[in-house]
């Protein structure tokens, strides 16, 4: 044990360390400080690798659980074991929903649904009133829809398409040419025989004329000589023979209509045959995308309970991550956080609520095998699910909506719910919101719970115990400054005085 040497009085001012005295007094302070900011990290890292849990466990829910995401297993779609072929996709194609039954159906469409519709053929670069005069009276017009669109001597085709989708914007109309077929056409977007055009040509019998002759339409005149008339779109017109050799003739105002959670899109007239058939490999990708998913979440977190901890590893200190590459920190800081949450027990408790849930019971396990669904045959991969395709495949094909029940299946009844019903229940109990009990202990950042949990509170009183701390050493600090000053002083004074007495004996 090192000791501070007796004071000399030969040159004892210059023996004097006062700096080095005072290092060494602290050193015990500035473990405490180390020890209370290491502490403190290892909670930061405890929280930080929670909330990534919570975070993929949220993710997990979200794509997988919830019912209305694409990638859903508690929705019936999931486990459609159909899907609906076309002879002809150009003419029609269709697409079954949940709850959706095999079709067998010869569709011959025979009308599109169309929007209501007025073209009149013109020369693009004259003068409108050139090619159709007005009346004598010199002033003509086209009233669509109640709106009125004045034709003067310099409209030509281009100036009436602006006019008429400047006007009549709000009314659902809209209006082209095209170069190809030299036509003017004014149009409804919506389709169907509820779509109407309200069409008045005011002083241009010649234009009213063309108007006729270009749509197969006959105006009436009323007094002033005003030529009124309506157009209407017209429905989507179509007859369906199923299996039976029985017709049924549908009217639809568009051409993509949904019916018995079927969605039909009809994209020419003619012919086509529409049937169900058997398909697993959509529903079979979509389940193994889930256990992999699920077993990675489930392998990371009984990672975590299980790595024992190296006592080797403590975290860094401000002053030796001074001396480290910033490699050699994240290195070190890998392993420093392995173990720190092993038996942890609310981590624990969600791998084994879960490995319950699945294999509690012998009735369970035997059941969920004849699905493709057992427990992962490795003792270490705890929680974890094996998937059999081919079992999961077949077990659709024979009966998709017993799979959807014994998987999927809700009920009030929590006995009665469906596996997966049952998983995201546990799933958001523990992390599912502010309330749930990883949440609690960690929090979710952007959440209020962010600051409003276990760890964010301990990390808090961590953080004032260490600026107590650091207070009190720096107190002590320099009231040893002040200490060794004074007697530093006293010393060098002392010394003068033995110098002098010296000095004085030598004469």
């Amino acid at each position: 044990m090192s000791s501070i040497s007796p004071v000399r009085v030969t040159g004892l001012s210059g023996n004097f360390d006062m700096e080095g005295i005072i290092e060494a007094s602290m050193i015990r302070d500035k473990e405490k400080v180390n020890k209370a900011k290491q502490d403190q990290q290892i909670v930061k890292w405890k929280q930080e690798i929670y909330r990534d849990i919570i975070k993929e466990s949220k993710n997990l829910y979200d794509k997988y659980l919830n019912g209305d995401s694409p990638n859903s297993i508690t929705n019936k779609k999931a486990y459609s074991a159909t899907r609906i072929t076309s002879s002809d996709e150009s003419i029609i194609v269709a697409k079954g929903s949940a709850g959706a039954e095999k079709i067998n159906y010869q569709f011959a469409v025979s009308q599109m649904a169309e929007p209501a519709k007025v073209t009149i053929k013109l020369n693009s670069s004259d003068p409108i009133v050139q090619q159709f005069p007005p009346n004598a009276s010199g002033a003509s017009s086209l009233n669509i829809g109640g709106v009125n669109i004045p034709i003067s001597e310099q409209d030509t085709t281009s100036t009436i398409v602006s006019k008429i989708n400047s006007l009549c914007a709000d009314n659902d109309i809209r209006a082209s040419y095209s170069e190809m077929t030299g036509e003017l056409i004014i149009s409804r977007k919506q389709t169907g025989s509820s779509s109407d055009i309200d069409l008045k040509v005011i002083g241009n019998d010649s234009l009213a004329g063309q108007i006729a002759s270009d749509n197969g339409i006959t105006f009436t005149t009323d007094a002033s000589g005003t030529k009124s008339a309506v157009v209407y779109g017209k429905n989507l017109e179509a007859d369906v023979t199923d299996d039976q050799g029985r017709v049924t003739h549908i009217s639809k105002e568009q051409n993509s209509f949904k019916i018995d959670n079927i969605d039909y899109n009809v994209n020419s007239k003619g012919s086509a045959k529409l049937v169900s058939v058997t398909d697993t490999e959509e529903a079979t990708k979509n389940m193994k995308a889930f256990v992999d998913d699920y077993n990675a979440l489930m392998d990371k977190v009984y990672g975590l309970v299980t790595t024992k901890k190296s006592k080797d590893y403590p975290p860094l200190t401000d002053e030796q991550k001074d001396d480290m590459t910033t490699e050699e920190i994240e290195k070190w800081e890998k392993k420093a956080k392995e173990g720190i949450l092993r038996n942890d027990d609310e981590l624990r408790a969600f791998v084994e609520d879960i490995q319950s849930m699945f294999f509690g019971d012998a009735d369970t396990i035997i059941a969920l095998r004849k699905l493709g669904i057992s427990e992962h045959e490795n003792y270490n991969k705890k929680g974890q699910i094996s998937f059999n395709a081919d079992t999961f495949s077949k077990a659709l094909i024979d009966d998709s909506d017993k799979v959807y029940k014994a998987l999927a299946g809700y009920s009030s009844n929590y006995d009665d719910k469906g596996m997966f019903e049952k998983l995201k229940k546990i799933v958001f109990e523990y992390s599912g919101s502010s309330a749930s009990k990883l949440t609690k202990k960690a929090g979710m950042e952007n959440s209020s719970s962010a600051s409003q949990n276990v760890y964010s509170k301990q990390i808090a009183e961590q953080e004032r115990n260490i600026s107590r701390l650091v207070e009190k050493m720096n107190d002590k600090e320099k009231r040893l400054y002040a200490k060794y000053s004074a007697l530093e002083s006293l010393l060098n004074k002392y010394s003068s005085q033995m110098n002098y007495f010296s000095q004085a004996q030598g004469n």
